[in-house]
């Protein structure tokens, strides 16, 4: 991972606020921390995400990454929210089961090889700069299952095409051990 200025600014902002746990001025009230805000996230999404619909967690997912709200991700906004996984996991890693950590871990590591940017390229089929629910989720088909069960069924995601996006044969990804997490 590329440590930019603003992954360090969130992590030390994290921590002193961690730390602090005051106002920083008399009245207001002091910024959220991103690994509190992030761990917020996950624990009222999960719910939500593992037994609602797959389209309700996108929505909860997407409303907690489009940290300006304007309806699209943008690559700040993506790296924000790998960067906040990152410190999430290592936080709490030790209340995370073996496979949830290796879950995260190849994750992180597929989008630090295949770089981030490239990523967001990719998928930024109009090139504005920002990623659309419709463009991230291209080569998927949400449907009544939770999120985790879409994921995992070879018929509701398009492996030949994320292939072709990537440049990896899509029996690369049918290899990939992502059945093992349930």
């Amino acid at each position: 991972m590329k440590t930019t200025p603003r992954f360090v600014f969130r992590l030390a902002l994290s921590l002193l606020a961690l730390a602090a746990g005051a106002l920083p001025v008399a009245g207001w009230a002091a910024p959220e921390p991103p690994i509190v805000a992030f761990d917020r996230f996950i624990t009222e999404s999960n719910p939500v995400c593992q037994f609602g619909r797959a389209a309700e967690c996108v929505a909860l997912a997407w409303g907690f990454a489009d940290a300006d709200g304007n309806e699209g991700l943008s690559l700040e906004e993506l790296q924000a929210i790998r960067a906040d996984l990152e410190v999430w996991a290592i936080w709490r890693q030790a209340d995370l089961a073996p496979q949830e950590r290796s879950g995260i871990a190849m994750g992180l590591w597929l989008v630090d090889t295949v770089g981030l940017d490239y990523l967001h390229a990719v998928y930024d089929g109009d090139a504005d700069g920002l990623l659309s629910r419709a463009e991230l989720l291209a080569d998927v088909q949400l449907d009544e299952r939770p999120i985790g069960a879409v994921l995992l069924d070879p018929a509701a995601v398009d492996h030949a095409a994320i292939g072709r996006r990537l440049g990896v044969p899509p029996e690369v990804l049918d290899r990939l051990p992502l059945d093992q997490a349930q």
